[in-house]
């Protein structure tokens, strides 16, 4: 059953420029799994997924490399760290209830672009806004996209389109880059045990990437898938936080 979940989450998400790594942990979350496993598993499918969107984003020739470039010089280092930095598993819950209720709400609350493009971009702001998320990126296995995408809409730094093929490319290097430390903390023996279990997930999300990946979901339409999955994510992040409290009580 997970497998079809994870075929509609990955064409879902990939027709919105994002590789549905909030929805994949808040399954693997909701379906029992360790902590360790969680980002072994959502960081491949997160790859496999924008990988398929970053390729259809440049042969539409929607990606801004110039604009790029100060998000993935912070955010690879940082997603990095992430990764290899031990967490104990109460402590990656809790991080990992809170992301998935702030991706939640941003995804709710945000407003259809308006069309409108800002020229005036600033380095220093890129720079700390790539390395804040890249860093959640590797702790946690969000790649990062869901909490760029509604902070470029906010800034109208591009189009929709270019904020997408962006937001593929950073969930892109950043899973990648965190995926790294996972491995480098967890040892590659132990990891690929455990990413034996992930086989038939990752076999869904590519067969939904290449679906979603072809279609560009924009305007009014972007916005109400934006909501439905923010308010899956965002139950399944108050359901983490609310397990987490009932833990550290008892």
């Amino acid at each position: 059953m997970l497998p079809v979940v994870f075929f509609f989450v990955a064409a879902i998400y990939s027709a919105v420029g994002f590789g549905g790594g909030s929805t994949y942990i808040a399954l693997l979350a909701l379906s029992d799994q360790p902590a360790e496993l969680i980002p072994l598993v959502a960081l491949p499918c997160n790859i496999l997924v924008v990988t398929l969107g970053s390729y259809f984003a440049v042969s539409r020739r929607d990606f801004d490399w110039r604009m790029a470039v100060p998000f993935f010089l912070s955010s690879v280092p940082m997603a990095f760290l992430g990764g290899i930095v031990p967490i104990d598993a109460s402590i990656y819950f809790l991080l990992l209830g809170l992301s998935l209720s702030l991706a939640g709400v941003s995804l709710c609350v945000r407003r259809a672009p308006d069309g409108s493009v800002v020229a005036e971009r600033s380095w220093a702001l890129a720079t700390c806004v790539g390395g804040s998320l890249g860093l959640l990126s590797g702790m946690v296995g969000i790649g990062g996209g869901i909490f760029l995408a509604p902070i470029l809409h906010h800034l109208r730094w591009a189009s929709s389109k270019t904020i997408a093929a962006l937001c593929s490319f950073f969930i892109l290097i950043n899973s990648i880059s965190g995926l790294a430390g996972q491995l480098l903390k967890t040892g590659v023996d132990q990891a690929i045990m455990q990413l034996t279990y992930g086989l038939p997930l990752f076999a869904a999300v590519v067969l939904g990437g290449v679906i979603g990946a072809r279609f560009v979901i924009e305007g009014v339409a972007h916005q109400r898938v934006a909501q439905l999955t923010g308010l899956l994510v965002l139950a399944v992040g108050i359901r983490i936080l609310w397990a987490w409290t009932s833990y550290i009580q008892g």
